[in-house]
């Protein structure tokens, strides 16, 4: 495990377990991804507000109907105002990221690499705290322990080692990477996909909101077999990190998506949590997401969550049931603005390097 800021394309998807799931199982989740679910009504018509992205894994909307969107792994940030073409309105450091966007009236927030930034009405931009720093000097999620878990000595000592082989036990690590940004009067809230953690920001000074909990699976013969995992190891728990990946504030809770740190086929399940920001509890409220990248908040308690490897939207009504919103490929960023939904989708194209393979991203307005 790297003991550095983190600022890798993805927040943990695909980490220590995918040696795990066979390879049938990666062909399963892209089927899923790709084929019309039964429970989908017909798709709702949208409008696209930009499109030809690189890795737009972030939007957000203020009270002027301003939309902006990040190029995360382009390190831009910009902003589509009505009736004008889009415009970059920053630009980050050299090999940095930039995304994590949220507005609280006209000051936006977003992150360049480990820092969070604010730029304010006039365009003027400044860092207001280093969350790097702070999980460097913290760490909390150090009191959690990761990988296998209640093994003997004997089986310890038998667990594979090398390239590809599923990590033995650890504590959480020094990383950080916040993906996420969320204002409400005057604190900003980060959702670190590398610290395992929810920050907040109030008047320049850092805190600790909450941990997620590790995610658990029962080791089977079949883990085991595909792995190199001895016997020994069969029928006890591996745990692999919480990973917050969106971060929504409504009624004074906060909503959090998460994925796991390990493989993203729905073997290890994403979750939607909801923390009590004074009493730092965190309560998990959904969960069965593969790869749950974003979550938003209607006024009404609706949740909508993007599973970005699941190629859906999926919506969650103020008495629990679920449904799928929108089958798009690789939908990231999701946000409510009154009536209207915007979703980033077709994160990941333009990545891979493949001849034709080009930026596409898009944001992308529909009616709820």
């Amino acid at each position: 495990m790297s003991h550095t800021s983190r600022t890798s394309r993805i927040p943990r998807t695909a980490r220590a377990l995918r040696v795990l799931v066979a390879a049938s199982a990666a062909t399963a989740v892209t089927g899923a991804m790709l084929t019309p679910s039964s429970e989908a009504a017909a798709p709702p018509a949208g409008k696209t507000v930009a499109q030809g992205l690189l890795s737009p894994l972030s939007v957000a909307v203020n009270d002027q109907g301003h939309v902006f969107y990040s190029e995360n792994f382009a390190g831009k940030l910009l902003v589509k105002r009505p009736g004008k073409a889009a415009k970059v309105i920053y630009s980050g450091a050299p090999g940095n990221e930039v995304g994590a966007i949220s507005t609280d009236g006209k000051a936006v927030y977003f992150v360049d690499g480990a820092r969070v930034m604010k730029r304010n009405a006039a365009g003027k931009v400044r860092a207001i705290a280093d969350i790097g720093a702070f999980e460097a000097a913290k760490n909390p999620d150090q009191i959690y322990t990761y990988g296998p878990l209640g093994l003997s000595p004997e089986c310890a000592t038998a667990w594979p080692t090398g390239e590809g082989a599923p990590p033995n036990t650890y504590n959480g690590g020094v990383e950080s990477h916040p993906y996420a940004t969320a204002v409400d009067d005057g604190t900003v809230y980060v959702a670190d996909a590398a610290a395992n953690a929810v920050f907040k920001i109030r008047k320049g000074r850092v805190s600790t909101v909450a941990l997620l909990p590790p995610v658990t699976v029962t080791i089977t013969p079949q883990m085991a077999a595909g792995a190199g995992i001895p016997e020994c190891a069969i029928g006890k728990q591996y745990a692999v990190e919480g990973v917050p990946t969106d971060v929504e504030v409504h009624d004074g809770k906060l909503f959090v998506s998460s994925l796991p740190g390990g493989p993203e086929d729905g073997s290890f399940p994403g979750s939607v949590y909801k923390i009590n920001p004074v009493k730092h509890r965190a309560k998990r409220i959904a969960t069965g997401f593969v790869s749950a990248t974003g979550v938003a908040v209607a006024d009404d308690g609706t949740v909508y969550v993007s599973e970005l490897f699941a190629g859906k939207v999926t919506r969650i009504s103020p008495k629990g049931r679920r449904s799928t919103f929108l089958q798009v490929p690789f939908p990231s960023a999701v946000e409510v603005d009154g009536k209207r939904l915007f979703v980033s989708e077709n994160g990941l194209s333009g990545l891979s390097g493949q001849p034709g393979d080009v930026p596409a991203g898009k944001v992308v307005r529909y009616l709820r």
